[in-house]
């Protein structure tokens, strides 16, 4: 829930956020995240959902995708666009309750890694939101969009640097039990050097993530530390999954060990 209550956390007034965080935190409900669509992902701005003013309300048109949870949650942290002309002047953001008229979430999309995980498109059509769940007024909304993606990506970070100490740990396990002609391969000088560079990019990333979070915490602007803890991160992860199944061999490849899930995952 936190990439979609962040926005409210951030932006919403004390009505909005007794009435959602308050349900999210008393009750098992879940909250979504809604700004990437078929044609755009990070580029906020290039938002083409529409988000039409009528009277105090707004009427919602438009596709959303790669929407996290989007199959289960009661309500998503929506970003749309009063005209895609206007770029970041006309992002807007709304609290959409997913039961409304209009509003329709597609099949599971099938992926490589984080099957477990929901992800779905939103379709709108006509969808109207009462001025009590606006979130972000046209030309606020891309600047909450960029907070919140700042707030949150620190989490990102820990979860990278996790699954890489995941895969090395399973590896270290492996190369000490693994004999190769009369020995464990954790004594080849080798595998020592790939264990090697993937402990000390691990330890880089749990640093950035955690001055990330730290900057965060302390109400400090973390745009940089985050997006640095992010995509290195992220890039370890990779890295690492990548050589422990190298080091693992053809049981790397297997699904009966976990490493070539840890490799699949690590690619988001």
């Amino acid at each position: 829930n936190n990439l979609g209550a962040e926005p409210i956390i951030l932006g919403g007034n004390e009505e909005q956020k007794d009435r959602i965080l308050g349900e999210l935190v008393k009750k098992f409900t879940l909250i979504s995240f809604a700004t990437s669509e078929p044609g755009m992902g990070s580029d906020v701005a290039g938002i083409n959902c529409r988000a039409q003013k009528d009277g105090e309300d707004y009427i919602l048109n438009g596709t959303k995708y790669w929407i996290t949870n989007a199959g289960y949650a009661k309500y998503i942290s929506l970003f749309a666009t009063t005209d895609p002309a206007k770029k970041h002047k006309g992002i807007c953001a709304f609290i959409l309750p997913t039961n409304l008229v209009g509003v329709k979430t597609g099949k599971p999309i099938p992926k490589l890694g984080h099957r477990a995980s929901n992800t779905t498109s939103v379709v709108l059509k006509n969808v109207r939101i009462p001025k009590e769940n606006v979130l972000a007024r046209p030309g606020r909304g891309f600047i909450l969009a960029m907070q919140t993606f700042a707030h949150t990506r620190p989490a990102i970070g820990a979860f990278a640097t996790g699954l890489a100490r995941s895969a090395m740990e399973y590896v270290i396990d492996y190369a000490k039990k693994r004999e190769t002609f009369g020995r464990p391969i954790a004594n080849y000088q080798a595998i020592q050097f790939k264990i090697a560079e993937m402990y000390i990019n691990i330890e880089a990333s749990r640093l950035l993530t955690y001055k990330s979070a730290w900057e965060t915490d302390q109400g400090l602007d973390n745009t940089l530390s985050a997006a640095c803890a992010k995509a290195f991160a992220s890039d370890v992860a990779m890295q690492v999954s990548t050589e422990a199944i190298q080091i693992m061999g053809g049981y790397g490849y297997m699904k009966t060990y976990p490493l070539e899930k840890l490799f699949r995952d690590a690619k988001l």
